[in-house]
């Protein structure tokens, strides 16, 4: 128990870590989409070592792929892949290759957990001070790959000036490039530099082709249609200007202007709109996968962030708003007709809009943030509180106070969990909104199974005559060392789940008030620190009064309603996360009981109902047979 508790913490803190072959197949990739145009030209090779090592790249990538952990997105990439080695023993043009380049590192972004973008702004001035450092002995001092160093070498450093070479060249391409290196070139791997100084340079040197014509056009076209931090990344300067109007030249200027991608990103309504977007164009192209991506993060990383304060607003609207998008996401895993579609999308765009005017301002009024603040620590407390309570007050009725050292170590650990899941969510690793759900469901069900455990052992050990002989003889079988392990760890993930909630809802929330406000979210969580005691408090004394039968009783019957609480949420947050379907059925959302109206979570609910009314009368029929 004791490993499997240190395994949980370090599972549910970090994110997995991207594995290396994945990154390095993605640089492999990219390097082949720019690199092939000097192999091949017109049907024919113009430089027979480039050929040959295009062909030894592409078999490369197809064994890759296939050790790679299958998803969804496995048999396309495997077609795909056989696609590009006949194009390529065909001697295609560079253009096909290209395009085939793009679509596989395309799946591979969105079918892999990788950190795509830079967490903060990139320093453009400390990008330079480190190319110039490090980079212009080889590639020169204005990177046209003519420095000192680079005499003889073969292949020549890069010209970061030359234009047609620098339009295939992604934002993350470049990263990517810099932290792993070039195997068989002096390009080193530059990983021993912090992952901002990395995506520095990258910035840097990826604005180096940009002529002032170039900028100034950016500039103009940016003010009329700015790109989204994930799309300036992650594609080319060639594919954003197949993409979008003018879509080079605003790549330019946002690699010169990188604080401009940042600057709309506490703006959770333009996410959501740049992502459903973004969807219902892959939707059109008949990429069903990539669009049901996009639109759950655009829930995720957008609309979620702003429930908490739109609910005390409007709480019809925020569930109205929720409803039309979950409608949406089931349209297009549905494929429905492209008429049927265009409507789920218009209902949730103008759902948008009347939410977007119900917190019109920039920032939430006091009002606003004292109500959000409370309700956001005093509803999630008040589940940890419900868990804690009972297991304390338990204890000491059972005359086992020297066990209350497991409770407290559970969530004093869940709160250390927590502080270290915000460090990292904001200093080290993106968390995804995805991952977030993830964690968020899988704990609340793991949760859900470890109440159901102790609410039935609370209930089979509910007799009187049983418990007034451990009072009397302190049984310690009754209390093992496992039982005490299984209530701290009951202790942990009740506090840690609701702790992971409370901060990435707080992080929103401080993103939406003025210096003025910030006073009235303090005095809101105050507050509701205040009940939470008081809460406590009464739940304290008035279970310490309770006869010992009647409080093991009622506090299994709390530990299931909150397995079935937990349970509802747990399959809730896989849902949103995209991991589970979801199928409506006509119901209401009672959120405070995890009722949810879609069949996965009601049948799992009716399945833990059904269970813990089975074991109950079980239990309480083998007692009277004894007795």
């Amino acid at each position: 128990m004791k490993r499997l508790f240190g395994l949980l913490i370090i599972c549910l803190v970090f994110n997995t870590p991207v594995r290396a072959d994945v990154q390095a197949l993605l640089q492999l990739v990219d390097y082949m989409g720019v690199d092939y145009a000097g192999a091949v030209a017109n049907g024919a090779v113009v430089n027979e070592f480039e050929y040959a090592e295009m062909a030894e790249f592409t078999g490369r990538i197809q064994t890759e792929i296939n050790q790679l952990e299958p998803t969804a997105a496995t048999p396309e990439l495997k077609f795909i892949t056989q696609q590009l080695a006949t194009a390529v023993t065909e001697k295609a043009e560079p253009s096909m290759i290209a395009g085939q380049t793009q679509s596989i590192r395309q799946l591979l972004m969105t079918n892999y957990n990788i950190v795509l973008t830079p967490k903060g702004i990139p320093d453009l001035a400390r990008g330079k001070a480190l190319y110039s450092e490090n980079c212009a002995s080889c590639h020169g001092d204005t990177g046209m790959g003519n420095g000192v160093a680079a005499t003889g070498m073969d292949p020549s450093p890069t010209n970061f000036q030359n234009p047609e070479r620098a339009h295939q060249r992604s934002l993350f391409g470049l990263y990517n490039t810099i932290t792993l290196g070039v195997a068989g070139t002096p390009m080193p791997a530059r990983a021993d530099l912090a992952d901002m100084d990395r995506w520095a340079l990258a910035f840097y040197v990826g604005g180096l082709f940009a002529q002032e014509s170039v900028l100034q056009a950016g500039n103009t076209a940016w003010q009329q249609a700015p790109l989204s931090l994930s799309d300036a990344v992650t594609l080319s300067p060639a594919e954003l200007g197949k993409a979008n109007p003018q879509g080079l030249e605003k790549a330019a200027w946002a690699r010169h202007n990188p604080a401009l991608l940042f600057s709309g990103k506490t703006d959770p309504f333009k996410i959501t709109r740049d992502y459903l977007a973004k969807s219902l164009q892959l939707a059109r192209d008949g990429n069903t996968k990539a669009a049901l991506d996009a639109a759950v993060t655009g829930y995720l990383e957008g609309f979620e962030l702003i429930e908490a304060p739109l609910s005390n607003v409007d709480a019809a609207l925020m569930k109205q708003t929720e409803g039309a998008m979950m409608a949406y996401r089931t349209a297009i895993s549905d494929k429905v007709g492209a008429d049927q579609l265009q409507q789920k999308y218009d209902e949730v765009f103008d759902l948008l809009e009347q939410s977007s005017a119900a917190l019109a301002g920039e920032t939430l009024s006091p009002s606003v943030a004292f109500s959000g603040s409370l309700i956001i620590l005093l509803r999630e407390g008040l589940e940890i509180i419900l868990v804690l309570a009972a297991v304390i007050t338990f204890l000491a009725k059972a005359g086992r106070k020297d066990a209350l050292k497991y409770v407290h170590a559970g969530w004093v650990l869940a709160l250390l969990a927590g502080s270290a899941t915000w460090a990292v969510s904001n200093y080290l690793f993106a968390i995804s909104g995805a991952t977030r759900e993830m964690t968020e469901g899988l704990t609340a069900l793991f949760a859900a199974a470890i109440l159901l455990y102790v609410g039935f052992w609370m209930h089979r050990n509910a007799s009187a005559k049983a418990w007034n002989k451990y009072l009397q003889s302190q049984v310690q079988s009754a209390l093992n060392t496992r039982t005490l392990w299984t209530l701290a760890l009951v202790s942990f993930l009740a506090t840690y789940r609701e702790i992971f909630e409370i901060i990435l809802f707080y992080q929103a929330l401080w993103a939406q008030v003025d210096v003025a406000a910030r006073s009235a979210v303090f005095s809101g969580a105050a507050t509701a620190m205040g009940l939470l005691v008081l809460t406590t408090w009464l739940i304290y004394q008035f279970g310490m009064r309770l006869p010992l039968k009647l409080f093991f009783s009622v506090s299994a019957v709390v530990m299931i309603i909150l397995a079935f609480i937990f349970t509802g949420k747990g399959i809730a947050a896989l849902q949103e996360a995209g991991s589970l379907a979801s199928t409506h059925v006509p119901g209401p959302t009672i959120e405070l009981l995890g009722i949810y109206p879609n069949a996965q979570a009601l049948v799992l609910q009716a399945i833990v109902v059904v269970l813990a009314f089975a074991i109950f009368f079980y239990d309480s029929k083998k007692k009277k047979t004894v007795q």
